[in-house]
């Protein structure tokens, strides 16, 4: 046993001992700090005393080619945090006594119950962005992804018993990749995730995130789909056939060129001298959209029963809007029975797209976006700063155009 200042010639003429026992060279420039040198590495150890008792605590070795190599200056580094455990009163050299999690519900930080915690939070936090509330589609769409729900898939359950503070990447990686055949819906669950997991962060129930950096694991392709005047027709007449509250609610959508879900949750007490004011539905900004409706739109909220409760288009009285994809949507594909793949958000496209081409409507781009709330299109850049007008003449007449239109196609007497 010797000591000595072990600078890099010093490390190099380490040897083992002449009987190929281990040697041991103390550095005498940091108390405790010993580099064993063996037959087929040498390897950095500090001494320490806990209780009264000489320990020792591997560091790591001294080996120049390999990736794990420790150099003196690593040593001092790792020997330095060691003995700040041992004036703490914690043994190096023993593992930190760490209790197991039990995957039930008095774990406060179990993921499911955590979740509950961050939705209720979500619900009523304002964006950053503009300070409104979030609507109300987006929050069902944030509790249906990270929770249970009844009827529904329940997507997390792979983490619903975990310790937030315990889940790592593989986990959420195990999770998305599993959804390799439902990439946008995968997508979606990844930015919820990445919402709850920041959340978490913030207030010390995981550290760090295990979504920090994380990319989305699948790309998207933005969808094209719009409907032929053909298949308008003979949507049209399938939807005039299955009638209310489903085909009525399928050709308010065309009619007004409005989202599926705002139409869903049209609200009487949203409309006002003929004006829907959309403010119940899912809009992706923060305006108030106002809709003058045409007259298509006027003459089936007029056709719909009326119930003591607002919802137009409802199989509860009014109380809730009907369900949104599930069985209603697979009962009016099966009604429509066109070829090609179709969804509902696709008569939004349809409105826009012939609103556009179509020689007898040409109605401008700036209009159409008006008209489906998208301001960016509307107004550009500093325009939606200092143009505050809502069109309500131009939007009122290019919707009748539309819906005159919709009627000669589909051979529909004014």
């Amino acid at each position: 046993m010797a000591t000595k200042k072990l600078t890099g010639i010093a490390i190099q003429q380490c040897k083992p001992n002449p009987d190929g026992s281990r040697s041991y060279t103390y550095d005498s420039s940091f108390p405790g700090l010993c580099l064993r040198a063996g037959r087929r590495d040498k390897s950095w150890v500090y001494y320490y005393r806990i209780d009264g008792k000489l320990r020792g605590k591997t560091l790591g070795k001294y080996a120049p080619d390999r990736v794990d190599h420790m150099d003196r200056a690593g040593a001092i580094e790792e020997a330095e945090r060691t003995d700040e455990l041992v004036k703490s009163g914690q043994d190096p050299s023993q593992p930190a006594i760490t209790k197991k999690t039990k995957p039930t519900t008095k774990n406060p930080n179990i993921f499911h119950r955590r979740v509950k915690q961050f939705l209720k939070w979500y619900k009523t936090s304002p964006k950053k962005r503009g300070g409104s509330q979030r609507s109300p589609a987006t929050i069902a769409q944030a509790k249906r992804l990270l929770s249970k729900k009844k009827g529904t898939v329940h997507y997390t359950k792979s983490l619903a018993f975990m310790d937030v503070s315990s889940i790592k990447r593989a986990n959420i990686l195990h999770l998305l990749e599993g959804l390799s055949d439902k990439p946008y819906q995968a997508n979606r669950i990844h930015s919820y995730l990445e919402l709850f997991f920041n959340w978490a962060w913030d207030r010390g129930y995981c550290d760090p995130s295990p979504m920090a950096g994380l990319r989305k694991q699948y790309a998207e392709q933005p969808r094209k789909r719009h409907l032929s005047p053909d298949e308008i027709k003979k949507l049209w007449k399938a939807c005039l056939k299955l009638g209310y509250p489903l085909g009525d609610w399928c050709r308010f959508t065309l009619a007004t060129g409005q989202r599926p879900g705002e139409c869903r949750n049209l609200n009487r007490n949203d409309l006002h001298d003929g004006v829907w004011l959309v403010e119940g539905g899912d809009p992706k900004n923060d305006e108030r959209h106002r809709i003058p409706l045409p007259s298509i739109a006027r003459e089936i909220i007029e056709a719909a029963p009326k119930f003591d409760k607002p919802f137009v288009f409802t199989t509860t009285g009014g109380e809730k809007p009907i369900t949104q994809g599930g069985k209603p949507y697979g009962e009016l594909y099966k009604a429509v029975g066109i070829e090609k793949d179709w969804r509902p958000h696709d008569l939004r496209r349809t409105f826009q797209t012939l609103a556009s081409e179509v020689e007898e409507l040409d109605i401008e781009p700036y209009l159409l976006g008006a008209i489906c709330n998208q301001i960016s299109v509307a107004k550009p850049g500093v325009s939606a700063t200092y143009n505050q007008a809502k069109w309500m003449k131009p939007k009122a007449e290019a919707l009748q155009a539309w819906n005159d239109y919709l009627k000669k196609l589909v051979k529909v007497k004014k």
